[in-house]
């Protein structure tokens, strides 16, 4: 049974998140751990709007059954939530995209809690609600796509059971030793990362053969391409190196784009190869 961990306060992203989580325990079985991050100058107040309190009532309510827990926690709230979630399979967060700025000078938080999880990180935008549409993963061209590739599957095995698997690539900017350049091929380069789409088609195919598998082939940067099949998405998903605001490819377009434009929940997965900040 899946344990999800979601982190509550009383902000409409917040809200969101919960109707995310509720959603996905009507379509499946899961262990939800509710969680309100607290300072140290809140931990002896009690809110106006208790987030946990309204979790409860819209669980109870749409899911009678549902196995949950509801806490208080004291802490920095991404430190916390990844303390929290270390044992768990996925970790749900709001996000909202009318407030870039109002994030940014709260120290994106969305980014530094994906540094610092274990877990996927599924950040649900303020307004979420259902539609139809594939899982769309990024595939990077080193190892931090592998684990994000199987979570887009079984999510997309799970739900719709269309998978769409984007690449997009870039020439390599020309490097300049003296007055020698080093010049490539646009063909050759296009064929290698064509190659690489197909290895990846094949791999999730031999792993989940009843699934439905578009690809695409996009000379552009990650978020662009991603971007433009969001309309189209109930899902993204993205690896990611762990690497903060402004590293790597996906990760670095997550914060800038993606957590702020796509309109539909992004499921960061990190890579085995990336230990989380602190490990």
């Amino acid at each position: 049974m899946e344990k999800i961990v979601l982190g509550v306060d009383d902000s409409a992203a917040a809200r969101s998140a919960l109707a995310w989580v509720v959603d996905r325990c009507i379509q499946r079985a899961a262990e939800v751990d509710v969680v309100h991050v607290v300072g140290p100058a809140e931990a002896h107040t009690t809110p106006q709007q208790d987030p946990l309190a309204n979790a409860r009532r819209v669980l109870r309510a749409a899911v009678p059954e549902q196995s949950a827990t509801y806490h208080r926690a004291q802490g920095g709230v991404a430190q916390t939530l990844a303390e929290v979630s270390a044992h768990a399979d996925l970790l749900v967060i709001g996000v909202d995209p009318e407030h870039p700025v109002r994030a940014a000078l709260g120290g994106w938080l969305p980014v530094r809690v994906i540094a610092r999880t274990g877990p996927p990180v599924c950040i649900v935008p303020a307004g979420w609600a259902p539609r139809p549409g594939a899982v769309t993963v990024g595939l990077e061209d080193d190892v931090s796509s592998a684990e994000a590739l199987t979570f887009a599957a079984r999510e997309a095995e799970a739900t719709s059971g269309r998978l769409r698997i984007v690449h997009a690539w870039r020439l390599p900017e020309p490097s300049v030793d003296g007055a020698a350049a080093l010049l490539v091929e646009p063909q050759r380069i296009l064929e290698e990362h064509r190659e690489l789409l197909d290895a990846a088609v094949r791999s999730v195919h031999r792993r989940f053969p009843a699934l439905h598998i578009e690809e695409d082939l996009v000379r552009a940067d990650p978020a662009s391409a991603l971007l433009q099949q969001a309309p189209r998405s109930a899902m993204i998903v993205v690896g990611t190196h762990r690497e903060g605001v402004l590293s790597g490819a996906y990760v670095g377009s997550v914060d800038r784009d993606l957590l702020w434009r796509a309109g539909c929940p992004i499921a960061v997965v990190p890579s085995a190869s990336f230990p989380a900040k602190g490990a």
